[in-house]
């Protein structure tokens, strides 16, 4: 695939390829994709972290006790269990 940048953006893979920062302009663009990817992430991490926020202002809570994670752990065993059985 051929990509038409920006002289802008030319000039600053060229900048960074003269500085030793990256072996190659491939390199570059893989680099800033991984950025974009973990900068998708991060706002879906942020929106996750809102709806918690707003479920605790709503008194949405569980409280977290030993007894509770317990149970939790032993869903997802049970669970895990479940889906090796039906692969088998």
């Amino acid at each position: 695939m051929a990509l038409q940048l920006s002289s802008k953006n030319q000039a600053r893979i060229t900048e960074l390829l003269e500085h030793g920062d990256y072996p190659d302009a491939d390199t570059v663009v893989e680099r800033a994709l991984e950025l974009l990817s973990e900068r998708e992430r991060f706002v879906e991490l942020k929106a996750m972290i809102a709806a918690g926020v707003e479920q605790v202002a709503q008194g949405k809570v569980v409280e977290f006790t030993p007894e509770r994670r317990q149970a939790l752990w032993q869903a997802a065993i049970d669970q895990a269990e479940q889906e090796q059985d039906a692969r088998s």
